[in-house]
């Protein structure tokens, strides 16, 4: 009898979660306002409420959520009232006002476009080594120290995989092939015309693509 029961609570759950409720995005949607520990939360907008974290800031302070992220760890507590610490290197982002900010190494992005491909600028840290290093002084010439720089770069979030991507035509054409009339559109296009329309594409596929989130 154990192994029926099983199956029909499993099935109970499965239709459950299909006919869970869901909104599509659009501006002005309303974003739980907190920290994403990961990106299914952000896909499930159940953020960590600020109401849940505990701290000596001040929660109305709109730079409440930056400062305890700025902390190496910060503390919760979670459903069950228990308290949770966590460290803030591991955080994915955070909401604020309406507006998903996204970490990439130690910066918070805002995400200027939100869609199935989301856009957003950030600043890495770029590696160079000997002969591949601009800043490479010919005195020592090659094999001399490495040197690194910070570059500011036009990035993407693929919502179905949740990577962050440098916003290239490589990396759209690698999404855009899920479409495939948009693929054959992008492909028909010469070198330049890719470059010059990478925003375009990614327009339409995101109101092709719409994204959808749990109705509160």
């Amino acid at each position: 009898m154990k192994y029926p029961l099983l199956l029909l609570l499993f099935i109970v759950t499965l239709l459950q979660t299909a006919a869970q409720e869901v909104v599509q995005y659009e501006p002005g949607f309303e974003f739980r306002e907190g920290v994403y520990l990961n990106f299914e939360q952000f896909k499930n907008n159940s953020p960590i409420p600020k109401s849940a974290i505990i701290s000596k800031f001040n929660k109305s302070d709109t730079e409440f959520l930056p400062a305890i992220l700025d902390e190496k760890t910060f503390s919760y507590k979670d459903a069950n009232d228990s308290v949770v610490t966590h460290s803030s290197e591991n955080v994915w982002g955070f909401s604020r006002n309406g507006v998903i900010f996204i970490r990439v190494e130690d910066e918070y992005n805002r995400i200027a476009v939100l869609g199935s491909i989301s856009h957003f600028v950030a600043t890495i840290t770029v590696y160079y080594n000997g002969m591949n290093s601009p800043f490479m002084n010919p005195y020592y010439g090659p094999g001399s120290m490495p040197t690194t720089t910070q570059e500011m770069r036009q990035m993407i979030l693929d919502y179905k995989t949740g990577r962050t991507l440098d916003f290239t035509q490589e990396n759209m054409s690698t999404i855009l092939q899920r479409d495939q009339r948009l693929f054959d559109e992008f492909n028909a296009l010469k070198k330049s015309q890719k470059k010059d329309l990478l925003f375009v594409y990614l327009r339409k596929y995101n109101e092709k693509h719409p994204l959808f989130f749990p109705a509160e």
